[in-house]
């Protein structure tokens, strides 16, 4: 096969080229968390070799991260056709436009200007190295404007017209790449940019002509057995049945199982085992310090295949009649309460509400750490019982960090996450309760804090989540038949039906916008108030666009028809709703009242309201 010319090399390197896109490798197909993952081994890869008394020369030694295959034709009209490997390239170039805006934004003046690998200007329009719908353009094009701030730049791609379900997804990943990079990677952001582009490697499988393409294509995809950890973990304990028919009977249920998870998502079969095998017997994580040997946990996301062969005595397997065990009866009791736990992720089940809402804010190690605490020996009712235990628990714990200001990405939870599920592991469910209600009360005085929580530094979907469970709250308290829903105020693929963050007061100081009694200082003490919780609410994006930034008493007959957030600064509700008027007099801490000119009291007395909802949406069991 003379005619295939495999080469590796780097990002930069790779994305010296521009690429034609055939119509079947058009679509987007990778979710937000596939591309957290590959974020979080990029990190994972440059951390294991950076020292901070390395020289940037230095990153040319560290060792690479493969990102795997793609599959081109010789160029044609100056682009190079690619057959195979859409999925990781636009990933990757995702990964560089993040990286550029994030130099730009940041004025680092140090670090490699990204903006020659991400395309060229061809007569005053940007040509990208990969050939985008005119859709996804538009979505970098208003991404990678830095003439708006990254959170208008992003609303501005998402009011893009027509986007496919590939735009969303990538549209996704942007949207959460920020909180994906970890802190002490930003700090030396220049490194991490020259081993993303350098030490980030492709291997081009270079053919002729793009009929040959096509052909190695599908000898690469459709022939010859390829053997991954999950094959591989079979083999290993089909091997050690020796009897017939437990063997047979064995494979059978591990068919069966694996079909199930692989119906969930073409990856769950091997993410199952690996938050499996590290929720329910992974003891060691590695440690900080550099040379530090790989632990349970790190050894497990790797080849969790290796890992189980090495640990079987963990798992109390010593003979066949303990592998028929587990593969017939525990691989397939796991793997439904797995099953249960990713269906409650991507949709509300009444009862299970905290797991979805933990899923929403891409906490990854959910799974491993609602596995770590079910039992085969549970039956389902205590199972499910200890899922929403453990999962309220969680939603109290992500939401107090945000409250103290700190991030929720992978590096920072995933030591507290293995600890959490090392913990709770196995415990019944008076246990579990037992051991909520005994850390519960270290977090509840975090939430008065929330008064303090502002627009200017806090993550943008931190405070859409808080402020999207008080009004979901407030609207089944009330009974309110035009529910919005906490699903509808967070999905952020709605076009301009997407909810944003209302400011109630207008941009600039301007007293004669306020009340004669506004009791703001300064424009300066108007500007730190402004962005308080306390002044902000949620409106569909048309609606807030609509507005502008009109005074708050021009926006009130608008906010009156407006969703439960608005409705309570308005008198028709208080006047046309008896259960609010039944709430306000069980509740007369709550703060909730009408407000028919806004000034510098009325944010104190709103924070002060949406803390007593927030006592009640995260109260303990």
């Amino acid at each position: 096969m003379a005619y295939v010319n495999p080469s590796t090399q780097s990002l930069k390197t790779c994305f010296q080229s521009h690429y034609s896109l055939p119509y079947f490798q058009r679509e987007y197909k990778w979710e937000s968390r596939h591309f957290a993952e590959l974020l979080e081994d990029i990190q994972a890869a440059f951390l294991l070799n950076y020292d901070p008394a390395h020289g940037r020369k230095e990153v040319a030694d560290y060792a690479p991260y493969f990102l795997g295959s793609i599959i081109t034709s010789a160029e044609q009209g100056g682009k190079k056709p690619l057959i195979d490997g859409q999925q990781r390239l636009t990933s990757a170039f995702l990964l560089l436009a993040y990286l550029e805006r994030y130099r730009k934004d940041h004025a680092i003046a140090n670090a490699l200007d990204l903006s020659t690998y991400l395309g060229s200007v061809s007569f005053g329009a940007m040509d990208y190295a990969i050939e985008f719908s005119n859709s996804r353009k538009a979505i970098f094009d208003r991404y990678l404007d830095t003439t708006k701030t990254v959170a208008q730049a992003m609303d501005d791609a998402e009011d893009v017209a027509d986007l496919d379900d590939g735009d969303r997804r990538l549209l996704e990943a942007l949207r959460t790449t920020d909180t994906l990079l970890n802190t002490s990677v930003k700090a030396v952001i220049a490194y991490f940019i020259d081993y993303v582009v350098e030490r980030v490697l492709l291997i081009d499988i270079s053919v002729n002509s793009e009929s040959e393409a096509h052909r190695v294509f599908v000898t690469m995809n459709d022939r010859g057995l390829r053997l991954g950890p999950i094959d591989l973990l079979k083999g290993q304990i089909l091997s050690k049945i020796p009897n017939a028919a437990d063997s047979q009977s064995c494979h059978a249920s591990w068919v069966q199982t694996i079909n199930k998870l692989r119906a969930l998502g073409n990856e769950e079969d091997s993410l199952f085992f690996r938050n499996l095998f590290r929720a329910k017997w992974a003891t060691t994580m590695r440690g900080k310090a550099k040379g530090d040997p790989a632990g349970d946990f790190d050894i497990i996301g790797e080849a969790y295949h290796r890992w189980f062969d090495d640990n079987t005595a963990k798992l109390s397997i010593q003979n066949a009649d303990d592998y028929v065990r587990f593969s017939r009866d525990d691989i397939p009791r796991y793997a439904e309460i797995y099953t249960f736990i990713k269906e409650a992720e991507a949709e509300l089940k009444p009862g299970f509400e905290s797991v979805y809402y933990n899923s929403v804010r891409k906490f990854s190690f959910q799974p491993m750490i609602l596995l770590s605490v079910a039992t085969v020996a549970d039956t389902t009712t205590d199972w499910q019982k200890k899922i929403a235990l453990a999962s309220r628990f969680l939603d109290l714990m992500l939401t107090t960090r945000t409250i103290e200001g700190k991030e929720n990405n992978y590096d920072n939870l995933k030591d507290i996450s293995f600890a959490l599920a090392k913990e709770i592991r196995n415990k019944s469910s008076a246990e579990l309760l037992t051991y909520i209600r005994t850390e519960w009360p270290k977090y509840e005085p975090i939430i008065p804090e929330l008064s303090k929580l502002t627009y200017a530094k806090a993550d943008k979907s931190d405070l859409l989540y808080v402020l999207s469970r008080i009004a979901a709250n407030l609207e089944d308290a009330f009974a309110l038949t035009n529910r919005v829903g906490f699903s509808t105020y967070w999905q952020r693929d709605r076009g301009r039906k997407t909810f944003d963050i209302e400011h109630l007061l207008k941009d600039a100081f301007d007293p004669a916008a306020l009340p004669a009694a506004h009791g703001f200082a300064d424009a300066k003490d108007y500007a730190e108030h402004r962005n308080l919780i306390g002044a902000l609410a949620l409106l569909p994006r048309s609606r807030n666009r609509s507005l502008q930034d009109k005074p708050y008493r021009e926006k009130l007959v608008a906010y009156a028809t407006e969703n439960v957030l608005t409705q309570t600064l308005c008198e028709a509700l208080y006047e046309s709703n008896p259960n609010v008027a039944t709430y306000v007099q069980d509740n007369p801490g709550a703060g909730l009242s009408a407000v028919t000119d806004f000034g510098k009291s009325h944010i104190a007395e709103r924070a002060a309201m949406y803390v007593a909802v927030a006592k009640k949406v995260w109260a303990i069991p």
